[in-house]
């Protein structure tokens, strides 16, 4: 057994290897520590004859399912070798990751679980992904330098590579930055001849004319990631839906790093403190699984986002219609996840019902569209692809399934009693019998009472003898000699006779044929499912865009937004901004926000921001990169008013920290980022530096401060620079489009109050000791500092509140 599991190790490498014997998963060495700490199971010891005792603990089998699943949630791999089916032969092996897991107590609803492979070709990355739990599939291509925008926008949970670029780290660069388990694939990357079997094992014969126009990196990446999926859960989903090559134009290109420093998806305090958090009023999972998308890849078309804008209008204005909708909706299941287990051979009787209701909620939703008065044409479009779930297919696939399952349904198909009377004529007859069988044996059992006298007999069954008569042991003499004893116990004896061995075998052999036909009517459910699960699909799909804005116009109503102006000018005309997130926290603290706005054109692109720490500079710059953002996903924004030049590429670095993985610095990481902003930004961008050459020493870090703003300035893109330099607005007052704004920091009865007010103009003094002495440093420390910076400066330190 040692020998074995050290070869499953090798075989399964980082897999926690879980080993079948009897009816527990025996874990052992490193593995067992690992699981015993996941799960606070007991760590025991298996002795050795001949070596070290081995740290062992055990999942007994019938708890297995959920303890993988806590494993899996956890991020660890997990192998089950099974024991073998046949004396002798192999013990099969299933390797679980969470990336490919279809589980539901795996996966988080309201977030996608993508599994991406990249494949670097030249100075050309191909990215497939997929998302087993709902079939959705596709390939992204970019540049060396463009992979992180592409991997944010993917938003894996797991990344494997394929093939890494010769000579560059852009690509493991952006790999680390995504916080995402990554690793190479095993195998070396599929061949042309290899790329096509696999295609066409996934896709079928017309594999060709479903990945039309992908490029050969992209099928390659797309057949590597197929093949990992085969090797790892030992099967391709049924029925895939086609593979989507997803364009890079008219998305807005914005970087894992931008994404967290902007606390979009995630934040350090928690994810109730995200802007996805504040924006996210979907009542379905795969609204709020398509607006985490939206998200990180927000829109670069004014028209797109015009058409999203008046379907947000009209709900807003609208809220009967709203609503209405969202009470519709708010009770459709996830199809899409059920429909991905079912593909996976995962599924059981409650996805085929999730699918029912899914589609009737699809109906009801696309009804209360269509009753509305003055649709926009958008909207009206999106009803549309709703309602396919009433017409001819999909309804008769809803009545079928109505018709056939029981309002009570276990997991299991295996667990039978699913299919409702009536459905099948085969299963109710079959039913008929096991009834008459079983009424049968009640009538044997009254007549061997009444035969014997033994009042208290019996007719039972138990896992190990099967049917069998009982009676106490005292009064085994009153049976006959047709009676064969079985078994005697203390208390009880247990006898069969012939009588009870023909009813019993004519029951069991009928509810066997009842499982059998269970088992089949299941099957052909699954497989009418699944030929139409395209359709199911592109009833999903639209209404999670109908979910999406109906709660995009909820979020609007609830916090006063606007819609904003988009065109393609290079402005930000922002009057009266807030910050989505900051606000609505104050406001639970009883606090007003301070609104700032933002007028920023071609004159006047670069604003260099001094002002004192507390004075609301991050909290600005974050506002006005936010509000961006939320004008382009389509949604309204805090401000009295918006017009929105679209932007390309939005880039953000706000503070740094150290990667010790890749053994970077606090000012190596901080560089980097700044190195990739200065390399990709255009003059369509938006860029938002903190602090830039604060990590280094003071001259080192003012002179790349201002090299890199003169750089910015030269590009030409929309930058909101904040530092601690007051040096550095001498140079911003140099060039012909930059422009000095301060945050004003005013005097107050407790020291320095700061009213959170952009101001034209620049800082006059850095105000850091009045900070220090609100933030409790000792007397001393703040006399001796006062004379050091008098020392330094020649100008006596202003006065300061002492603790």
């Amino acid at each position: 057994m040692m020998q074995a599991y050290a070869a499953l190790r090798t075989a399964a490498p980082d897999h926690l290897i879980l080993y079948r014997v009897g009816e527990f998963y025996e874990i052992l060495g490193p593995d067992a520590q690992a699981v015993s700490r996941a799960l606070g199971l007991q760590l025991t010891r298996r002795r050795q004859r001949d070596a070290a005792d081995v740290p062992m603990c055990g999942i007994p089998a019938g708890s297995a399912e959920g303890m993988i699943a806590r494993l899996l949630s956890a991020g660890h791999k997990v192998a089950v070798s099974e024991q073998p089916v046949l004396a002798g032969g192999e013990r099969p092996l299933q390797r679980l990751t969470p990336s490919t897991s279809v589980d539901g107590a795996v996966l988080t609803p309201n977030r996608p679980n993508v599994l991406a492979v990249a494949f670097a070709a030249g100075s050309v990355v191909a990215f497939a992904y997929i998302d087993l739990s709902t079939g959705e599939a596709g390939t992204l291509t970019s540049s060396l330098d463009g992979c992180s925008p592409v991997l944010a926008r993917i938003g894996p949970a797991e990344i494997l590579v394929a093939r890494w670029p010769a000579g560059s780290e852009a690509l493991a660069i952006a790999i680390r930055g995504q916080d995402a388990p990554f690793s190479d694939l095993s195998d070396a990357a599929p061949s042309e001849e290899t790329t096509s079997t696999i295609l066409k094992a996934a896709y079928g014969n017309h594999w060709k004319e479903m990945v039309q126009g992908f490029s050969p990196p992209e099928l390659t990446s797309l057949a590597a990631l197929l093949r990992h999926v085969q090797a790892t859960t030992g099967r391709l989903p049924e029925a895939p839906l086609p593979p989507r090559r997803a364009p890079i134009a008219d998305i807005l290109e914005i970087d894992a790093a931008t994404l967290r420093g902007l606390d979009v998806l995630s934040a350090p305090s928690g994810p109730t403190a995200t802007l996805l958090a504040v924006m996210d009023r979907t009542v379905t999972a795969a609204g709020a699984r398509l607006l985490t998308r939206q998200l990180a890849a927000p829109l670069t078309k004014p028209e797109t986002i015009r058409r999203r804008l008046a379907m947000v209008r009209f709900l807003s204005t609208t809220p009967a219609v709203r609503v209405a909708c969202r009470e519709a909706l708010s009770g459709m299941p996830d199809a899409l996840r059920a429909c991905g287990r079912l593909a996976m051979g995962k599924g059981g009787p409650r996805d085929l019902a999730t699918i029912r209701d899914a589609l009737h909620r699809a109906s009801q939703a696309a009804s209360t569209l269509a009753e509305a008065p003055d649709v926009p044409q958008p909207l009206a479009g999106t009803g549309r692809e709703v309602g396919l779930a009433a017409q001819e297919g999909l309804a008769s696939l809803a009545s079928t399934l109505s018709r056939a399952l029981t309002p009570s349904l276990p997991a299991d198909a295996e667990a039978g009693g699913f299919i409702a009377n009536g459905y099948s004529h085969p299963l109710d007859e079959t039913r008929s019998e096991v009834t008459l069988h079983a009424t049968a044996i009640e009538a044997l059992q009254v007549r061997y009472s009444a035969e014997t006298g033994v009042k208290a007999l019996k007719i039972r069954s138990n896992a190990v003898i099967g049917w069998h008569v009982e009676i106490p042991a005292t009064q085994a003499k009153a049976l006959g000699s047709r009676f064969v004893l079985r078994q005697g116990l203390a208390s009880t004896t247990r006898y069969s006779s012939p009588d009870l061995d023909k009813l019993a075998g004519a029951l069991e052999e009928a509810k066997e044929r009842a499982i059998r036909l269970e088992r089949a009517a299941f099957e052909f459910l699954r497989r009418d499912v699944l030929e139409k699960r395209g359709s199911i699909a592109r009833v999903c799909h639209a209404a999670a865009a109908l979910d999406l804005v109906c709660g995009l116009a909820q979020a609007a109503a609830e916090h006063l937004w606007v819609e904003p102006e988009l065109d393609e000018s290079s402005d930000l005309d922002i009057e009266d901004g807030r910050h989505p997130i900051a606000e609505p926290l104050l406001e639970v603290q009883g606090r007003a926000f301070e609104p700032n706005g933002c007028q920023m054109d071609q004159a006047g692109r670069l604003w260099l921001l001094t002002g004192p720490n507390m004075a609301g500079k991050s909290t600005y710059l974050r506002q006005v990169a936010l509000i961006v953002l939320m004008a382009q996903v389509g949604s309204f924004v805090p401000a009295k008013r918006a017009r929105i030049g679209v932007v390309d590429k939005l880039f953000s670095r706000i503070g740094a920290a150290d990667d010790l993985a890749a053994g970077r610095s606090t000012f190596m990481a901080e560089m980097l980022e700044t190195a990739a902003i200065l390399n990709q930004a255009t003059p369509r961008s938006l860029v938002i530096l903190d602090e830039v050459g604060r990590g280094t020493s003071t001259h080192d870090g003012l002179a790349i401060a201002q090299a890199v703003m003169e750089q910015l300035h030269t590009i030409g893109c929309r930058t909101l620079f904040s530092t601690h330099y007051h040096e550095l607005a001498d140079a911003a007052d140099a060039m012909p489009y930059a422009i000095c704004m301060a945050m004003d920091a005013s005097a107050g009865r407790h020291g320095a109050v700061f009213s959170y007010r952009l101001m034209a103009g620049r800082a006059g003094r850095s105000y850091g000791l009045k900070v220090a002495a609100l933030a409790g440093l000792p007397r001393s420390v703040l006399l001796r500092a006062a004379e050091l910076l008098a020392q330094h400066t020649g100008e006596a330190a202003e006065p300061f509140p002492l603790n």
